[in-house]
């Protein structure tokens, strides 16, 4: 949840796969985006695309050959936030099935207004009367390396560097979320 933003995720796998989707030396990624009303369209598609890429780059696929691994990410709600959202979700998702990865990942999206303001987390009519929207996702190491950079609308390579730094700066707060209740997770596993 992020916001007004609401996205459920869960992961299936690594497990059977499909005789056609059997890679040798590594395990097959699906990701399945649904909207929160109608069907999935070319925007679903692509923020699959988005996702999909984006995990791939942090899941250890060559652990599991001639297997796959399923993320289904239901939109619940939405107001702007929907690539970040599920991005987080989906590492949520990971962290709790225990698949292992190179590294944990946290989505920001911020835009620009024409007065060259920065709103982190916009909601959607900020968003529309905005210049340019960036999501960013950047890695848990120390200097928090962008995974992933998504932009719609044109910025100038300076409101590009001034966007990066506040969403970093920000992705902080979203990998602190992910150590509380990590911690809160496991903690409660222990008590019981």
């Amino acid at each position: 949840m992020r916001g007004l933003n609401v996205a459920l995720a869960s992961v299936n796998g690594p497990g059977d796969v499909k005789v056609s989707n059997r890679l040798y030396n590594r395990s097959h990624l699906e990701v399945c985006y649904s909207p929160s009303t109608g069907h999935s369209m070319i925007r679903e598609r692509a923020l699959e695309s988005v996702i999909m890429r984006t995990v791939e780059q942090a899941i250890l696929v060559h652990l599991h050959p001639r297997t796959a691994i399923n993320i289904t990410i239901q939109e619940m709600q939405s107001d702007g936030l929907a690539l970040s959202a599920s991005v987080n979700a989906a590492c949520m998702a990971l962290l709790d099935a225990g698949i292992q990865m190179k590294t944990t990942f946290a989505a920001v999206t911020c835009c620009i207004t024409p007065s060259g303001t920065v709103i982190i987390d916009p909601t959607e009519a900020e968003i529309q009367e905005s210049v340019a929207e960036a999501t960013f996702v950047f890695e848990s190491s120390g200097e928090a390396s962008v995974l992933t950079a998504h932009q719609d609308g044109r910025l100038s390579y300076e409101d590009f560097k001034k966007c990066l730094h506040h969403c970093q700066v920000a992705s902080k707060d979203v990998f602190a979320f992910y150590r509380r209740m990590t911690e809160k997770k496991y903690q409660n596993e222990i008590e019981s």
